[in-house]
């Protein structure tokens, strides 16, 4: 398997020489140095930060199903707590397996929430089949590729294009519906700013990492830019699921 992680650096003094999952089998292991918390959790900050995708959709959900909304607002919520749950499951372990069952979902989610933007155009409980269709010959794809070549470059391009085609979207339905504007923006704001800080995470880890370090323990998690990034993240795609129900709300009164 060809993994591609950040270099090995010698682990701080408060490591937890054998976390409970054992050795790292995952293609990709972030920024937040491991078992340095919790034995139980390999990255600590990275697992409870996706409180985000599991608390608000989840009542969200709830909502929907409780007054009667169209399906595909209640099956929006309850795909972001399944990328949240599979968040949890690949940071808590950093196993393969749950690598798989978090980065997947999140392709499975984007594919609802660009059926719940395009659907838009039909009337309520009137499918769009085509769109319906394409959408999982595109998950099918993804999956079995991702699978097949164990390159996480295939799901990061995959997604990107995925989240381009959902920007593309909101953007055209919020030019007809300006009144629902706001709650656009908090979204794409939210999700750019937390893809910010997941690319610094990236590519300034060494950095990071001694600034974190030499910073006073209060402070150090505000400094766990993977973290802030699922925090970010899950309130940009729970704003985004808000634009949508409130943009088919104000349309149809």
């Amino acid at each position: 398997m060809n993994k591609l992680r950040t270099k090995e650096k010698m682990p701080p003094e408060n490591t937890f020489i054998e976390g409970f999952w054992g050795d790292v089998t995952s293609t990709l292991d972030w920024c937040e140095e491991n078992y340095v918390v919790s034995a139980f959790l390999a990255e600590f900050w990275n697992t409870i930060s996706n409180w985000v995708f599991l608390i608000p959709p989840a009542f969200g959900a709830y909502l929907s199903f409780k007054n009667g909304l169209e399906h595909r607002y209640t099956l929006s919520f309850i795909a972001l707590c399944v990328v949240g749950l599979g968040s949890v499951c690949f940071h808590a372990t950093l196993l393969y397996e749950m690598q798989l069952l978090d980065e997947l979902p999140m392709i499975y989610g984007t594919c609802i929430l660009i059926f719940c933007s395009y659907q838009n155009s039909y009337k309520p409980r009137q499918y769009n089949r085509i769109l319906i269709l394409a959408l999982m010959i595109s998950c099918a794809l993804i999956t079995l590729m991702y699978v097949a070549f164990v390159n996480p470059l295939i799901f990061q391009w995959s997604y990107a294009i995925l989240v381009l085609i959902l920007i593309f979207g909101a953007y055209t339905s919020s030019k007809k519906h300006r009144h629902s504007q706001r709650l656009l923006v908090i979204s794409l704001a939210s999700y750019g700013i937390g893809f910010l800080l997941w690319n610094i995470d990236n590519n300034f880890c060494v950095s990071l990492r001694a600034i974190r370090n030499s910073s006073p323990p209060f402070f150090r998690p505000f400094l766990q830019f993977h973290a802030l990034w699922h925090t970010l993240a899950g309130l940009g795609c729970y704003y985004y699921v808000l634009f949508r129900w409130h943009r088919c709300t104000a349309a149809a009164s």
